[in-house]
């Protein structure tokens, strides 16, 4: 069985995902921040071909879509650090809803220190198409404060194997790492671009329960960032990678993530709505820029048109986004009009049309 041709998998810019949780399987070591029980309920143990197949059959019954494109993915673990025979157990059940054409793929996630090329031979003729690697930093300090274990290096040599055997590459980074800054979040940006990815996953550092990251937090040798700055620094981070054509696929941990905000949150800046609230401020800095420009007076009420689906965005997280024009452009009133006919990237202020990043 050859790997296929991902051609279809790229046609569909959000694909029906299957998770399969191997939490924290395969890794050398726990990182800082890491603590999968607080994530996933799942057991620390390697799924069997079995419990594949009934996890699959269950959610593919619910969850399928006619017109998606649907892949098996591994998560919550160091799937190349796995043991090869248990490499070969999950590709192998994995693979069969392949043959059946019920499944269109298999992706995974992985350290970038795994990557090498005798793992890599190990999915020679499974249908394996994206291969995620956990990159965090391209800082050397900022790994190891974090306990990593790998360096820079190490994500730019996997990088390079992954894209010459054929895969789709999806690079996770995170923001508030102990050490880090905005500055170095930014050059992290700037150093996963120049990998040219296929797509990224953006993610704010977390304090969780049973990571030694709660351990700082409790003793204060670690400070979270605040969830406004959060959201500011992974918008402009989400506008640098969309200016290059590198799709960000996900902001933040949700609750499909299988996260317990109640019991596995200790601190940090999560909502469950996270990147819906950095794309309204990517709205939100486009109207202000709009109404700058305008020639006084600016109308009041202010219309502000919009496709139907954008309406959430333009407004903002409880209306966050008219209160803030409001104060700042002295309004009484910001009236929101649904227009199918606009695009979903365009929004009419007054008379002006804008385009949205």
């Amino acid at each position: 069985m050859s790997r296929p041709d991902d051609s279809a998998a790229a046609a569909h810019a959000h694909p029906l995902i299957v998770p399969i949780f191997i939490p924290q399987l395969g890794c050398p070591h726990q990182c800082v921040f890491c603590s999968q029980p607080a994530i996933t309920d799942t057991p620390r143990r390697c799924p069997t071909p079995d419990q594949i197949r009934q996890e699959v059959s269950r959610f593919l019954e619910y969850g399928k879509r006619p017109s998606s494109t649907v892949q098996i993915s591994f998560f919550g673990g160091n799937f190349l650090g796995l043991k090869s025979s248990s490499i070969l157990k999950l590709l192998e059940a994995a693979a069969e809803f392949v043959q059946n054409e019920t499944v269109d793929s298999i992706r995974f996630s992985t350290r970038p220190d795994t990557v090498c090329e005798k793992r890599l031979e190990l999915l020679t003729g499974f249908p394996v198409s994206t291969i995620e690697l956990g990159v965090q930093s391209m800082h050397d300090r900022v790994l190891e404060l974090a306990e990593r274990g790998h360096r820079a290096a190490d994500t730019i040599a996997a990088a390079e194997r992954v894209k010459q055997r054929g895969y789709r590459l999806g690079l996770q980074m995170m923001v508030g790492l102990p050490g880090d800054s905005e500055d170095g979040a930014m050059e992290t940006a700037r150093r996963m671009a120049a990998l040219a990815p296929d797509f990224v996953r953006i993610y704010p550092t977390l304090v969780l329960e049973g990571s030694p990251l709660a351990d700082w937090f409790r003793s204060g040798r670690y400070r979270p960032m605040p969830l406004d700055a959060c959201v500011t620094l992974v918008k402009r981070i989400c506008l640098f990678f969309k200016a290059r054509h590198i799709p960000v696929i996900r902001m933040g941990l949700q609750a499909s993530d299988g996260l317990n905000a109640e019991t596995g949150l200790v601190a940090g800046p999560y909502h469950p709505a996270f990147g819906h609230q950095v794309y309204a401020e990517i709205v939100l800095d486009a109207i202000s820029a709009a109404i700058a420009k305008m020639a006084a007076p600016i109308p009041d009420p202010l219309i502000i048109q919009a496709h139907p689906r954008m309406i959430s965005r333009v407004q903002g997280l409880k209306k966050k986004n008219i209160f803030y024009l409001k104060q700042k452009f002295l309004l009484e009133k910001v009236l929101l009009v649904q227009d199918a006919t606009l695009a979903k990237d365009h929004v009419r202020v007054a008379d002006q049309l804008t385009v949205l990043p």
